[in-house]
């Protein structure tokens, strides 16, 4: 009888650290530079402002499956595809390191980690950390064109229901495109103030959630994915009616002093009302539906 045998490449004989400091440190030459540059761009501005906050989630994910990051017999196939995924990779981040193409560059490291992990590491590994490697595509910036689309009609509908929901309540309050009046004030809705910051953030936390949380209802995650969109908005409109308010009763120092201070908050109220709901949609999920 003929046995079929599958072609492996030997594993290291270590597991301990060693193995991964040469690895580490060309990661770091390559990466330390771009994500210096994404902080120096985007993050600093109201456009990108949540990237510092995923990178930290991301390295919290890392840290929680470090288990992953041990040796194992490694079929040939997934060497051969791990090398092809670093050299697409690796010509991806030429291309946008020289170019300034800040998406090729951030993104290349969506093909290079996991090709690094196939060489390394192997199939079975890769699959345990096949999140880690996706949620950094959280720190990949939109392209700009992408990004007015999507703030144009978000701050007009920002604008449009707090000038509405405060009327009715009875202020004198109008609007001229994204611009409020109230009173004596006049307030320009910003990038920031359009919600677009929180939704990128609160989906990477949402994605993180349903990840940690373990649902095995297909329909309960998606559910609670979909849920991000209305939560964030509603966590938007809240932080510019209370902003709009405390203008309107304690003046414009009051304004701009809280404006700073209610993004954080902002999130916070995004992140609680996200988890709230998974807590009441689970207590009205039907038994055994997981």
């Amino acid at each position: 009888m003929n046995h079929a045998h599958t072609l492996t490449l030997p594993a290291p004989a270590t597991r301990t650290a060693p193995m991964w400091l040469p690895v580490a440190l060309g990661l770091l030459l390559l990466y330390v530079p771009t994500y210096r540059d994404l902080a120096a761009v985007f993050w600093n501005g109201d456009r990108g402002s949540q990237g510092l906050v995923v990178l930290a989630m991301w390295a919290w994910l890392l840290w929680r499956e470090r288990s992953a990051l041990s040796a194992e017999q490694r079929p040939m196939a997934g060497a051969v595809l791990g090398w092809t995924l670093l050299a697409v990779g690796a010509a991806l981040y030429a291309l946008g390191r020289s170019q300034r193409m800040f998406q090729l560059e951030a993104g290349s490291q969506l093909l290079v980690l996991p090709g690094i992990s196939l060489v390394l590491l192997g199939p079975a590994s890769t699959r345990r950390l096949w999140f880690v490697f996706a949620f950094l595509a959280f720190t990949v910036p939109l392209p700009g064109s992408l990004v007015d689309a999507v703030l144009v009609p978000l701050k007009e509908l920002v604008s449009a229901v707090v000038t509405d929901v405060l009327f009715f309540a009875g202020l004198p309050i109008a609007r001229d495109g994204v611009v409020i009046y109230v009173g004596p004030y006049q307030l320009f809705i910003a990038d920031a103030c359009s919600g677009l910051n929180q939704l990128v953030a609160l989906a990477a936390v949402g994605a993180l959630y349903v990840r940690v949380a373990g649902h095995r209802s297909v329909a309960l995650n998606t559910l609670l994915l979909a849920a991000i969109l209305p939560v964030a908005l509603a966590a938007n409109l809240a932080r510019v009616l209370a902003l709009v308010l405390a203008t309107y009763y304690g003046g414009d120092a009051l304004g701009r002093d809280l404006h700073d201070y209610m993004g954080y908050a902002e999130i916070g109220v995004a992140f609680g009302a996200f988890f709230l709901l998974d807590h009441f949609v689970r207590l009205a999920w039907p038994r055994g539906a997981e």
